[in-house]
């Protein structure tokens, strides 16, 4: 026997041998294979009918004894749905509902950028801060609907329909201003007697009206001396309404130092503008 002859027998051998191993384990892997997964397996459905292994003989292909080639295919993966078309499958999606065109993520929830337990394409205020109480539209609560919401509003509670500043506090109704002071002084001129003159009048006229004396300085000099100035400019209009006959108790003297200028302090007659007292009433 040559020895082609003999590569040959121990090829045939080898090749029967093979033929003998899938012949003994191919019924076994197509029965445990098709009994995991039943036509029934809502991941199967798709392929109901289909064997999920099969033995296939290979067209014009041939062993050196002429017989067809055989082997076993078997499907790798299952058909997973994805309902909602999100991109994520359903058997990984937390967020099966997820409305058309939603950007989600990594299981197949709407993005919330901000954290605030409202989705994006819902958030109409998507930058909202950490720990910030929102409504369903994901902006920041309001409680008494003043414009200014709750973690930036120190008077939380104002009544409807009042007008705030920007910090949610009522804006106070200034009940006369015009009082203005000379640089660095808190004397009266003139013209501040004949203003007070007319608050006093209205305050007689008004028995419980009572009044709020803000002082205010410009931003020359040092704050904490600017904001003695602004006391002592209100105790000088409070003393002076005292001096015709408004009893004082209706009255506060409060100093702001350079807070809240009504006028530009970089310019001489800003300045002037800053450098004045309010009036305002309360009952």
């Amino acid at each position: 026997m040559t020895f082609r002859d003999k590569v040959q027998v121990r090829e045939e051998n080898m090749n029967k041998k093979i033929m003998a191993i899938m012949a003994i384990f191919t019924p076994l892997l197509l029965t445990a294979y098709t009994s995991a997964l039943a036509d029934d397996h809502p991941l199967y459905a798709p392929y109901k009918g289909w064997p999920p292994c099969a033995v296939m003989t290979g067209e014009g292909e041939t062993d050196r004894l002429g017989r067809s080639v055989t082997g076993v295919i078997c499907r790798s993966t299952l058909f997973v749905p994805d309902s909602d078309k999100d991109g994520v499958s359903d058997d990984k999606d937390q967020c099966p509902d997820t409305p058309p065109g939603v950007e989600v993520d990594e299981v197949g929830c709407p993005l919330d950028s901000d954290n605030d337990g409202v989705p994006d394409y819902l958030d109409q205020c998507p930058d909202t801060p950490p720990g910030v109480a929102v409504n369903n539209e994901g902006c920041p609560v309001d409680s008494d609907g003043d414009g200014v919401p709750d973690d930036l509003d120190e008077c939380p509670d104002t009544a409807h329909g009042v007008s705030v500043d920007e910090v949610g506090c009522p804006k106070p109704v200034v009940l006369q201003s015009g009082v203005h002071f000379g640089f660095d002084s808190a004397k009266l001129s003139p013209n501040a007697h004949t203003i007070l003159d007319k608050v006093a009048e209205k305050m007689r006229a008004h028995p419980n009206l009572k009044v709020t004396i803000t002082g205010y300085t410009d931003s020359i000099g040092n704050a904490d001396y600017n904001m003695r100035l602004s006391k002592l400019r209100a105790e000088a209009a409070m003393d002076y309404l005292s001096s015709e006959g408004i009893d004082p108790s209706r009255m506060e003297a409060v100093g702001r130092g350079e807070e809240r200028p009504v006028a530009s302090n970089s310019t001489k007659e800003g300045r002037a503008k800053n450098r004045r007292v309010e009036l305002q009433t309360h009952e």
